[in-house]
């Protein structure tokens, strides 16, 4: 009989499919910290159940260490003292690259929502992502790349193998920049832009025109200092009055009014793929100074945008409104 993880009873379900994909990933039984810390009358149990489950990659681990120390074998008789240094460098190597993983595994058990797909994550991204994984030591990145994972355990194919290599070469500050950049981002990757000069329109949000270059140069933002967002009302009957586009940022629904059969078009600067990915991963507060100016900005150009406000109605029902000027 082939036991796996998801035939245990009394864990939930997601933290399960995580146990899952960890486990093959780390070449060993993986369980939360917290769990850990339990009394579990079943240990026995479950490692024997987690050995024959995460055995070929057990066996795929050894065969690299096992060349690694062939190699090393080989020049021993001739500079024993370079391969004991070569020894000591390869299971430091190994031992930190484990403690990274299992950082990154405590991240993504935090993150875990409560429920997931029954869709397995697919094999070659979870290759991927251990192998990228393990070279993760700074904390603020470890928590990003646990929340990638937890992503991917509960809807597989939402990260793609590009987002992995991209996020594989970004620094701790390009990732700072790129949140700070979120934090004015609408929800589609979007970034309008509150003024005509680009070297500075958002400078005073903390992102000047160099932050941009380097977003484009790590694959999160795409080229192009001159594009324009335009939205175009299909109605030519005044009667019909102004149609509305929205847009949504970090929470705060926009809406734009667009005259019948005309259109509205401003600056903007755009995500990459890749950055709408990581953009879903950031929890951040609205940016009142940016709606500030975006809002001074348009209405100079005549652009009419209003943003939401909740308002209570009987028996907790709550209504969005669009009575405040942006």
């Amino acid at each position: 009989m082939v036991f796996e993880i998801k035939d245990l009873t009394g864990l939930g379900k997601p933290l399960t499919k995580l146990m899952d994909v960890a486990s093959k990933g780390l070449g060993v039984l993986w369980r939360p910290q917290a769990i850990r810390r339990e009394a579990d009358a079943r240990a026995y149990e479950i490692q024997t159940i987690a050995k024959a489950q995460a055995n070929a990659e057990v066996t795929r681990r050894n065969i690299d260490i096992d060349a690694s120390l062939s190699r090393i074998q080989e020049i021993s008789t001739v500079n024993p003292e370079l391969a004991e240094r070569a020894r000591q460098r390869l299971l430091i190597r190994e031992v930190e690259g484990q403690k990274n993983l299992e950082a990154v595994v405590e991240q993504a058990y935090v993150a875990l929502p409560l429920s997931v797909s029954e869709a397995p994550v697919n094999e070659t991204w979870r290759r991927k992502f251990f192998q990228e994984a393990e070279n993760v030591c700074d904390e603020d990145m470890q928590l990003l790349w646990g929340k990638i994972l937890a992503g991917e355990v509960s809807s597989p194919g939402t990260y793609s193998l590009r987002t992995l290599s991209v996020l594989r070469e970004l620094s701790a500050h390009e990732a700072e920049t790129f949140r700070t950049a979120c934090s004015i981002a609408m929800s589609d990757g979007s970034i309008a832009i509150p003024g005509d000069d680009l070297n500075s329109a958002l400078v005073p949000f903390g992102i000047a025109y160099g932050d941009l270059i380097r977003l484009r140069d790590a694959g999160l933002m795409t080229s192009g200092d001159s594009l324009k967002r335009t939205y175009k009302s299909p109605s030519l009957d005044d009667s019909d009055g102004p149609k509305f586009a929205f847009l949504s940022n970090n929470g705060i629904s926009i809406q734009l009014s667009v005259p019948p059969g005309g259109l509205i078009q401003f600056p903007t600067v755009l995500f990459t793929s890749v950055g709408r990915e990581l953009q879903r991963l950031m929890s951040i507060s609205p940016n009142q100074a940016y709606f500030s100016a975006l809002g001074n900005f348009w209405r100079i150009r005549s652009i009419n945008a209003k943003r939401s406000s909740e308002l209570t109605q009987s028996e907790g029902v709550v209504a969005q409104t669009f009575e405040q000027d942006l």
